[in-house]
């Protein structure tokens, strides 16, 4: 099996990186933008990688100056190598089109995994973009009739009906495709921060650029690039109509609708889990409990037997003994009478100790009935979409009694 083929551009040629890499792909090494330009022509060049690491300050310009001058270069995946990390440095090399921005010190194996993440995101965006012109057709002579509103509030009642992250991504993507742009969404959950393409992939520098700038306001403007940013959502389109101003504000305002719908649902899922893990803490605290009292009851019935025994043994040894004691009748009926009074004060408490039993017995019926309407909502809730939670109390619900 043949390795790809990369070109490795080195404007100041220092060799760092070719020989670890060249495990991994064919690279031809080029030191000029001629040179680059001959090479990228032959036509089964997978990427093109630019090391800027030696370069202080960094200029991006050479990169410009190839996107510009060769469309078989532009239609190639450019991948920078800096050791800058300054956000200005990622913007411009993103709004010139680079896929990818890595740092040099990053280890070999990285650096392979991430050029050989951008061949994949180009063939699998090619592969993709063919089926969207298909798709796109068929959508829009299908969809003609209807509004852009009606889009966006069918979108928001199926965003209702999604279970987890990619459900949400994927259903936001088939609503973006009526507008024809090409976009990047970052999902923030409590639990997961879900970073997705239209593949269903994610891209690194689109996912740093989002992270950076999730808190730079409603909307960051640069070029033909656009970023959106509502509560724990936010979308970077690539393809803003700049040149269409009617066009221009229509796909921010329903975009940015959308977005607002995937923050809800955001939300909604966050709020979701964290009551299944409420009802897990609480079955497991519950049974416990319930463990516990069991222990209990066990350990307090066998004191009070064994208190009972042990006066009962009392009270017979003093009896036999009497006898012999040589005792006046007066002294043997006061020992007669005090053996007999414990004897009924144990069995008077040890009685009311059965009370204490059946109040445990009650509270642990009352817990097992609880854990079983627990387990009963929660198959309930899975029967249908996951709805609305209502906090009021329905008027079937008898309550949990617990004495």
């Amino acid at each position: 099996m043949s390795l790809p083929k990369i070109l490795f551009w080195q404007p100041q040629d220092n060799g760092r990186l070719i020989e670890s890499l060249s495990n991994e792909f064919t690279i031809a090494s080029t030191s000029s933008q001629e040179e680059t330009l001959q090479l990228a022509s032959e036509g089964d060049v997978k990427a093109l990688v630019v090391d800027f690491s030696s370069q202080e300050p960094l200029s991006l310009g050479l990169c410009k100056g190839l996107l510009d001058d060769d469309e078989i270069v532009a239609n190639l995946p450019l991948i920078i190598l800096s050791s800058s990390n300054e956000l200005r440095h990622k913007l411009e090399a993103f709004e010139q089109g680079c896929d990818d921005y890595i740092d040099p010190g990053t280890c070999v194996e990285e650096i392979a995994a991430r050029i050989n993440k951008s061949i994949f995101h180009k063939i699998a965006s090619e592969q993709l973009k063919d089926r969207l012109e298909l798709a796109n057709a068929t959508a829009y002579s299908v969809m003609s009739d209807n509004s852009d509103l009606g889009a966006n509030i069918q979108f928001l009642l199926d965003a209702n009906r999604c279970d987890n992250l990619d459900q949400l991504g994927q259903l936001f993507f088939g609503a973006i495709q009526r507008y024809g742009i090409s976009a990047s969404l970052q999902m923030r959950s409590l639990y997961l921060v879900k970073n997705m393409e239209a593949n269903g992939m994610a891209k690194d520098l689109e996912s740093q650029l989002l992270t950076q700038m999730q808190d730079a306001g409603r909307y960051v403007d640069f070029g033909r690039r656009t970023i959106m940013n509502y509560g724990q959502c936010s979308l970077l389109v690539r393809n803003m109509p700049i040149d269409d101003d009617v066009r221009y504000g229509a796909i921010k305002d329903n975009t940015f609708a959308l977005i607002q719908g995937v923050d809800a649902r955001l939300k909604a899922l966050d709020e979701h889990q964290k009551l299944l893990d409420e009802k897990e803490a609480l079955h497991k605290l519950s049974q416990t409990v319930k463990e516990v009292m069991t222990e209990i009851d066990e350990s307090y019935q066998a004191v009070m037997r064994d208190i009972v025994s042990t006066v009962e043994d009392m009270a017979d040894s003093i009896q036999n003994r009497i006898p012999v004691l040589a005792l006046s009748e007066e002294q043997e009926s006061f020992f007669e009478g005090v053996s007999d009074s414990c004897v009924s004060e144990t069995n008077r408490i040890f009685n009311q100790g059965l009370k204490v039993d059946e109040s445990f017995q009650n509270l642990s019926d009352a817990m097992e009935k609880a854990l079983h309407e627990v387990d009963f909502l929660d198959d309930e809730q899975h029967k249908e979409p996951p709805p609305i939670v209502d906090s009021g109390a329905s008027d079937t619900d008898d309550g949990v009694e617990l004495f």
